[in-house]
């Protein structure tokens, strides 16, 4: 393995580093992988990995690391730095509020419209403040309706259920300008000295909760299991009908789902709230943008990039993440954010502060996608330019630890490299990738790319051939 001698620090800047390497065969890979691969039935062909010093970005491992594949969730890499510099870690969204009418005596004459500013993270807890916001301003009655402003982003229609047929996964939930707690509903099946209980979380206006779970004795061998619930509606109602067994033993138990769209769950939320917090409100919602000549009611901030950014990568929020991607295209007031304009600031901020990445095929900043493609050698340039970052720490520290925390917290628990590897995660039927950093033995930090695409790959068997990569860094160190 040879390499050239312009190692300077502007030359791991751009991405110009010149590495010369030969491709790894089965020979040259670890015996523990090797034996994985073989074991599980997975081609050479099918792997990309390519293993680098942090800092110096010498190469420690590469198999197939110029070929692209399709990442998965380790997309989420792209969007969530860039993000970081192309925004800053304090940068935050901001939510307006403002009445179409008159306000007198604590009286809305007209409408209510929420303007949606992108925010990613508007949880029901934070809705509620904005409500309560609006109500310590005195304002108790809106005679008209809830107008929801989500003109900031230009938006394809948005099926749920296009991806892999299962329209109520959160996964599936589609971004929105105006997107509040993610369009989620948890409902909760919890046993008590009585019987079984079950209930929304957030509450819903106009959802009801029926329940007829039966108590059952017995070993708790699977939660899941003994029960179902189906969701319909029944007039202005949403229904989520719950029946089955549910054995006592096996505690409390959540499920969270989207069960009506995006609109109509703000909508529903912001009346249960409202009219919980003692206000008055009889009105429907609609879409509609905000007029010149609205009165100003209030504006409510997001938490900052930075804290979203760990949300995103923690526990691989793809919704949160395809909406961190629109807010990096800067709309003005005669055009509003769309995905190509993102996808166009993404490629400028590489081309101008990494490399250029001809191969590299952004979709929607997700991991929910089939088209995203990206090479295990681009992700190592990408890990790279977040090692050498002014914002490494917020980005090292939204990554999940292993056996520690995030999608990593079930991971290597009991190994060496507890708590030594910072990892992103991606998979979708046929995929599982990783990415992220590795403190070694010797406690030198390396970065790891690593995709594989075979029809033979799972969540399961995928974890131990990454797992196997990470303890061999670790050792190898």
């Amino acid at each position: 393995m040879r390499y050239c001698q312009n190692t300077s620090s502007l030359a791991v800047l751009t991405g110009l580093v010149c590495l010369l390497s030969l491709p790894a065969n089965a020979k040259q890979l670890p015996g523990s992988i090797s034996r994985l691969l073989d074991k599980y039935g997975i081609p050479l062909s099918a792997v990309s990995l390519d293993i680098r010093e942090a800092a110096s970005q010498r190469r420690l491992l590469s198999l197939n690391s110029t070929i692209p594949r399709n990442p998965a969730s380790v997309m989420k890499l792209l969007t969530t730095l860039s993000a970081l510099e192309i925004l800053g870690p304090e940068h935050q969204w901001e939510t307006r509020y403002w009445a179409n009418g008159a306000i007198s005596n604590g009286v809305i004459t007209g409408d209510l419209i929420l303007q949606g500013g992108g925010d990613p993270f508007i949880t029901a807890d934070r809705f509620r403040h904005h409500i309560w916001s609006i109500r310590q301003r005195g304002i108790h009655t809106i005679t008209g309706d809830l107008v929801i402003d989500n003109s900031l982003f230009d938006l394809p229609a948005h099926n749920p259920a296009d991806f892999d047929g299962r329209p109520s996964r959160l996964y599936n939930v589609g971004p929105d300008a105006a997107l509040v707690n993610l369009s989620a509903t948890r409902f909760v099946i919890h046993p008590m000295a009585d019987g079984i209980i079950v209930f929304a979380d957030p509450p819903l206006a106009g959802l009801e909760v029926k329940n007829n779970i039966q108590p059952e004795s017995g070993k708790c061998t699977h939660r899941g299991r003994g029960w179902s619930y189906g969701v319909h509606r029944q007039g202005g109602k949403v229904i989520a009908a719950f029946k089955g067994k549910y054995r006592i033993r096996c505690g409390q138990y959540s499920i969270a789902r989207s069960v009506v769209s995006n609109h109509e769950y703000t909508f529903r939320l912001f009346k249960f709230l409202w009219i919980h917090s003692g206000g008055i409100f009889n009105g429907g919602y609609r879409i509609g943008t905000t007029p010149e000549n609205a009165n100003a009611i209030t504006r409510q901030p997001s938490e900052t990039l930075a804290e979203v950014i760990t949300s995103i990568n923690k526990y691989s929020n793809n919704v949160m993440s395809r909406q961190l991607l629109l807010s990096l295209d800067t709309p003005d007031a005669h055009r509003p954010a769309t995905i190509g304009g993102a996808r166009t600031a993404i490629r400028n901020w590489l081309s101008r502060r990494v490399a250029a990445m001809p191969d590299l095929i952004i979709d929607n900043g997700s991991g929910l996608s089939r088209k995203s493609r990206i090479t295990a050698a681009n992700l190592s340039t990408i890990l790279h330019a977040g090692w050498i970052s002014n914002y490494r720490p917020e980005f090292l520290s939204s990554l999940p630890l292993a056996a520690l925390d995030g999608t990593m917290r079930k991971r290597l628990r009991g190994s060496a490299v507890h708590g030594r590897a910072r990892i992103k995660t991606g998979l979708i039927n046929g995929v599982r990738s990783m990415a992220g950093y590795v403190n070694a033995d010797n406690n030198k930090q390396y970065t790891v790319a690593m995709m594989i695409e075979s029809s033979s790959v799972n969540y399961r068997n995928g974890n131990a051939i990454q797992d196997a990569v990470l303890e061999w860094i670790y050792q190898r160190g």
